[in-house]
């Protein structure tokens, strides 16, 4: 189990906790290090880090924590047996010049408690006359001191909200849910994380709160048989699950800040579709922030993805998808796409909080920010956000629908949205967002409408998008249609918008499946791939001059100023070798 040698005292078999897997513990004169079998990742704790030492025991073994002086954990190694105690101990008086401590917890098995906070530790104590007391010696002598059921460090909280009420007065919280900071693993690919945690607080029984609900000093309403929802002179009362919200909030890093705020968009300046609500903006050096109702976010900019700004056919709005590489979540629900919708008002401003030398030292010259921007307010959001984050924002090209437009109308299911041909992907908004990129794509298929109804189905028809298998699909499996595990579905096309989108994506090196059929159809009678009667009179025009690249939002050209895709167009462009649709700003 452990052994010494050179000055390194090593106790092996032991797990460091959030790892599955065991490992070696070694203590010498300048740091305490867990390396994982087979070696690599693994954590230490300095000298000049290390604040204390506890020894607690759990059954058949024991547990060692290592803390700094601000009481946060920075290692806690368990698996340790009884009699490890003494040489662990001298290890780290030896060593390092720190005591290994005694610290009980209770083990009564009762599923609830009375929480408390030791600095930024919510502790949870058992109940009154359910939990084992020890005694402590001090100077004044013997009083006894009370083991908890357990302990954790609010400071990684990353999110903490009250969920509806249900039951009998549901309108008074009861649950406080935290969420905790989800982080890379890195190499560390072993490592577990706590990533939420929720607790019931009952509220009021017979018009007083539980004793001891509270039982730090900052917390004046704690007192046994006070009323939780009156105060003496009438007034409400903060109920017993907000008050610890509060109390979690205070203490976590949630609302730290480091940096100035660059810029700010208001709550009411968009609307958010996915995660549904109002939510204000603050952009920082590093990351933005979302100030919501109930749920408050921190997004760094190194877990954004990409930016992508798109028109909406209501010619009111457009809609910036902020694709993120780590989703945030509400609940159990994931988020992977933010999706904001957008004003097309033109007379907009926005400030930001920088002067023009320092746009220019931090940004470069002709980074397009300015101390104060006036225009569309679409454009100076994605202007603001490439500028600050540093990450390209994508925008339509040149595909166009029989009316002009760059969305086609269709559904995912029961889901009504728009789809966006892009240069290099599809996007879907807004429920579900989808972005599937062209390099990901093992086929398409033009299909027959597959909803409800003889009609629609002469005027409709499906476009099947089958995504490559993990890992990318064989030549094999791609012949034979067979090259993705993954597929979508956009039903409900309308039949004009044929020949338009098999155009578009006879140009980008997709697998059509059917497109020998589909190019037939296209060029004599739609009915013959759709099972249609009627003739297909759409005369969309085909172009062959597509860009390879989508562009960033550089210098978006609004659009009502940008021409509409023509014959005459189309072949100016050809010769130009230039593309009026894709710019932005």
């Amino acid at each position: 189990m452990s052994s010494s040698g050179g000055g390194v005292v090593t106790m092996a078999n032991v797990k460091a906790q959030g790892y599955s897997s065991l490992g070696t513990l070694a203590i010498d004169e300048a740091e305490v290090r867990w390396t994982p079998r087979g070696g690599g990742g693994g954590k230490r704790v300095s000298k000049k880090e290390l604040a204390s030492a506890t020894w607690t025991v759990f059954g058949k073994y024991a547990t060692c924590c290592l803390a700094d002086a601000e009481g946060d954990t920075r290692l806690r190694v368990e698996g340790f047996s009884k009699k490890d105690r003494a040489r662990l101990a001298e290890a780290l008086s030896t060593r390092l010049g720190r005591a290994l401590e005694d610290r009980d917890f209770a083990s009564t098995g009762r599923p609830c408690g009375r929480p408390g906070f030791e600095g930024s530790r919510l502790v949870l104590y058992p109940p009154a006359g359910w939990g084992r007391k020890v005694k402590d010696t001090t100077e004044e002598g013997e009083e006894a001191v009370e083991t908890p059921l357990f302990e954790v460090d609010v400071r990684g909280v990353s999110q903490c909200v009250l969920p509806s009420g249900v039951g009998a007065k549901a309108s008074e919280p009861k649950e406080v849910t935290m969420q905790f900071v989800e982080n890379d693993a890195g190499d560390d690919a072993d490592e577990h994380q706590l990533v939420e945690l929720r607790l019931f607080v009952p509220p009021e029984v017979d018009g007083t709160r539980a004793a001891g609900l509270f039982d730090d000093d900052d917390d004046p309403e704690a007192d046994q048989g006070q009323r939780v929802d009156e105060e003496e002179d009438g007034s409400t009362k903060t109920p017993a699950a907000q008050k610890l919200q509060e109390h979690i909030m205070k203490r976590s890093k949630m609302r730290t800040v480091t940096g100035d705020m660059l810029a700010e968009f208001a709550a009411d300046d968009g609307t958010f579709l996915l995660p549904r609500g109002k939510y204000a903006i603050d952009l920082y050096g590093a990351f933005f922030r979302m100030h919501g109702a109930q749920y408050d976010y921190k997004i760094l900019y190194n877990d954004v993805e990409r930016f992508i700004l798109l028109p909406k056919n209501d010619d009111v709005h457009y809609v910036f998808v902020i694709a993120l590489d780590r989703p945030i979540r509400q609940g159990q629900q994931r988020y992977q796409y933010l999706v904001w919708q957008l004003s097309k008002r033109a007379d907009a401003a926005v400030d930001v909080n920088l002067s023009e030398a320092d746009i220019d030292d931090r940004f470069g010259p002709g980074s397009g920010l300015k101390p104060s921007l006036e225009g569309p307010f679409y454009q100076l959001v994605a202007r603001v956000f490439k500028v600050l984050s540093g990450k390209k924002v994508y925008t339509v090209g040149k595909f166009r629908t029989t009316d002009g437009r760059h969305a086609v109308p269709c559904s995912v299911k029961a889901k009504t949205g728009q789809l966006y041909p892009l240069e290099r992907s599809f996007v879907f908004v807004h429920q579900p967002t989808l972005v599937l990129r062209f390099e990901d794509v093992a086929s398409v298929e033009f299909e027959r409408f597959s909803g409800y109804g003889q009609g629609s189905a002469t005027r409709n028809f499906d476009l099947r998008v089958t995504m490559k298998a993990f890992g990318g699909s064989s030549s094999s499996d791609a012949a034979k249609g067979g090259g993705g595990t993954e597929e979508h579905v956009f039903t409900s096309i309308e039949r004009s918008e044929y020949k338009p989108l098999l155009d578009f994506l006879g140009t980008k090196n997709l697998k059509i499946r059917n497109f020998a059929q589909a190019e037939q159809a296209a060029r004599k009678n739609v009915s013959e791939i759709l099972g249609d009667d009627d003739d297909d009179d759409d005369d969309g025009v085909r172009d062959d001059d597509m860009d390879d690249e989508e562009e960033e939002d550089d210098d978006f050209v609004p659009e009502q100023k940008k021409p509409k895709a023509s014959k005459k167009a189309s072949s100016s462009s050809k010769a130009a070798g230039d593309d009026d649709d894709d710019d932005d700003s």
